[in-house]
């Protein structure tokens, strides 16, 4: 079975809403989220895109960056100041590379929070008069090279608006505030944009709904149905699961299997020898991460501390042991006062005794 990269069950409400309004059993929920993925890889493929080069730009990677770039709107004379922005970034992306890119302007009630969180994480270019957050506009974007965010940022600042980044490899106020204001806009395979249009209009068309010249910098526009892109193919800004949104991974492992335990109720394990190879094999980022001391067990309860923190990706089936295997994304704060360490934690889900075991961190 093909890997499924990532699911969207936070954002998008569609198969919540589904399960519950037709009250579908998880087999039943199972067989229609396998249907739609088949049909999204399928319409890929028909606009010769492959679901399999996506997934870069749909995952997170340990030695990749993501940020907000903030734009203040007050600087741009039209009204459409979206299109002024795009215009100002479009051309500074790198075309080899696979990319999500979200926005939206910065909403919410409690200013005082915004202009703290804003005080303590933005990378300022020049002084912000901060008047209201929703004067303040973000484009998001993942798998940044550590030479392409700093590219980004020196070249943003020629633009009069540009205001400066938040950086969001890490977890931070910042990081999860953006996660819950910013939206999907387009995903990007090299030279190609990808991006939902209205389920009414059929897949072989491709509409550019964002409206933004993308030709004119060289890119071709292709689309499907909101339905598949929302659900396979936007990319979730990492932040901890909180109470009420549990049925984003709940979505994810039904994707995969017929039965969705929480995974709070399984016992993380560490093989003695998968821990002698991790040791070996992957000692120098244990030892960054400030864990290649811990017995297997003690390793073991720091990942189940830390699955929570994050949500699941890479669902795949595996026929030959009936069992799901899926990664989800570690961080470890470091005592040195450095960036935190981030590990992937590739985890095996057996069901019948509740285990989550442990394949390989990387």
């Amino acid at each position: 079975m093909q890997p499924i990269f990532t699911l969207d069950a936070r954002d998008n409400i569609m198969l919540e809403v589904m399960r519950d309004y037709f009250k579908l059993t998880n087999p039943v929920v199972r067989r229609e989220i396998q249907a739609m993925h088949q049909e999204t890889t399928r319409v890929l493929s028909a606009k010769g895109i492959s679901y399999a080069e996506l997934r870069a730009g749909l995952v997170p990677k340990t030695d990749r960056h993501e940020a907000g770039f903030i734009f203040d709107s007050q600087c741009i004379g039209s009204s459409w100041y979206r299109l002024e922005v795009a215009c100002a970034f479009l051309p500074l992306l790198d075309k080899r590379t696979t990319q999500s890119v979200l926005c939206g302007d910065l909403l919410g009630e409690n200013q005082d929070l915004i202009f703290r969180i804003l005080q303590e994480s933005l990378v300022l270019t020049r002084s912000l008069d901060f008047v209201h957050s929703s004067l303040l506009y973000c484009i998001y974007i993942n798998n940044l090279s550590e030479s392409a965010l700093k590219r980004l940022h020196e070249k943003l600042a020629y633009f009069p608006a540009y205001v400066g980044y938040i950086p969001a490899t890490f977890a931070s106020r910042a990081k999860t505030y953006l996660s819950t204001t910013l939206v999907h806009r387009f995903l990007k395979n090299g030279t190609r944009i990808i991006m939902g249009h209205e389920d009414a209009l059929p897949n072989d068309e491709n509409v550019n709904v964002v409206g933004y010249p993308f030709e004119d910098f060289g890119y071709e526009v292709y689309s499907l149905q909101s339905s598949y892109f929302g659900v396979f193919l936007s990319y979730k800004i990492e932040r901890p699961v909180y109470a009420g949104f549990e049925v984003d991974t709940e979505m994810a492992l039904n994707a995969v299997s017929d039965q969705v335990i929480p995974l709070n109720d399984f016992t993380v394990i560490l093989k003695e020898t998968k821990h002698g190879y991790l040791r070996s094999e992957k000692g120098g980022k244990l030892r960054k991460a400030g864990i290649a001391h811990l017995e297997p067990e003690d390793l073991a309860a720091q990942i189940k501390a830390k699955i929570s923190a994050s949500y699941i990706y890479n669902l795949v089936y595996l026929e030959e042991h009936n069992a799901v295997k899926f990664n989800v994304m570690l961080e470890f704060p470091r005592h040195d006062g450095g960036y935190p360490t981030r590990l992937t934690a590739v985890l095996e889900y057996k069901l019948e005794k509740r285990i989550l075991s442990v394949i390989t961190l990387c």
